[in-house]
């Protein structure tokens, strides 16, 4: 049984740790705010993205674009995004293991690429291929880093080195649901439009083949901007919910010591009085 003064240590420093737990919740808090702004933001450009290339690829030859071309898969390249910082639940061990999961049942296994520190350190020790990996992405999410991420795929696409790129990332649903997706991006599989009697259809200049050579690259570009987006607001959420968690557990153990200490404390003056009575007594 501890003593009394190991129990009060131990609230206190329970106490301390639960300021610090708030206080990441609340940090968490706004930058999931602002994260969801940017997310926001990108999603209607995305789909409307979507749309127009749908569009597009629906009235031209499939073989007009390579990033179009599907090919046997002799070689693929897996895009693993996972956080560079932790304190957020299960979010990258269950992209990690679903990362390895892909490695072992795929053939020809993926080669991977790591978004994210958490990803990077912990795959770089497992027996799987790395192509590349890219830290400290999050810390200051910009849209030239995905371009730095996108060409060089695009480049090893068009040369043949990979025949498929898939990208694993969590899907921001709301701040207390996140889904794991795993999506193909290359090659581009356009959806096909929409059927509407009063639309008469996109008029394009200077030419559809012109504009397919400068809105796949785009789009390709844009939907690894987006998934980054939808990670990193992912991300902030998990971490909240991860440290409301964590402070509502501090709570719990708090009251729980505080009834064990009153419970000793009582007992200590019990004791007390009985060898007075006793020694008065005898």
């Amino acid at each position: 049984m501890p003593s009394l003064k190991e129990i009060r240590r131990r609230i206190g420093s329970t106490k301390d740790i639960q300021k610090i737990t708030r206080a990441m919740q609340t940090v968490a808090g706004v930058r999931l705010r602002g994260a969801q702004e940017h997310l926001f933001a990108a999603r209607p450009y995305s789909e409307k993205l979507k749309e127009l290339l749908g569009s597009l690829s629906a009235q031209t030859d499939s073989n007009e674009h390579p990033l179009l071309a599907v090919r046997e898969v002799k070689a693929s390249a897996l895009v693993v995004v996972t956080a560079d910082r932790g304190f957020c639940g299960s979010f990258n061990s269950n992209v990690i293991r679903k990362a390895r999961e892909t490695y072992g049942e795929r053939e020809p296994a993926p080669g991977m690429i790591c978004i994210g520190r958490k990803g990077a350190e912990t795959l770089r020790r497992q027996p799987v291929t790395i192509l590349s990996d890219y830290v400290n992405v999050f810390q200051s999410l910009e849209y030239s880093d995905v371009v730095d991420i996108a060409d060089p795929l695009i480049d090893m696409y068009i040369t043949g080195q990979i025949d498929r790129v898939d990208v694993l990332y969590n899907e921001f649903k709301s701040a207390g649901q996140q889904n794991l997706v795993m999506e193909q991006l290359l090659p581009v599989v356009p959806e096909s439009p929409e059927e509407d009697p009063f639309f008469a259809g996109y008029l394009y200049e200077p030419s559809q083949s012109a504009l397919l050579n400068e809105l796949l690259p785009q789009h390709f570009r844009f939907q690894i901007w987006r998934m980054l987006l939808e990670s990193n607001t992912a991300e902030e959420a998990a971490r909240m919910l991860a440290m409301d968690n964590a402070t509502r557990n501090a709570g719990d153990l708090i009251d729980e010591l505080t009834l064990t200490a009153n419970k000793l404390r009582q007992s200590t003056i019990t004791s007390e009085l009985m060898d007075i009575v006793g020694g008065s007594e005898a």
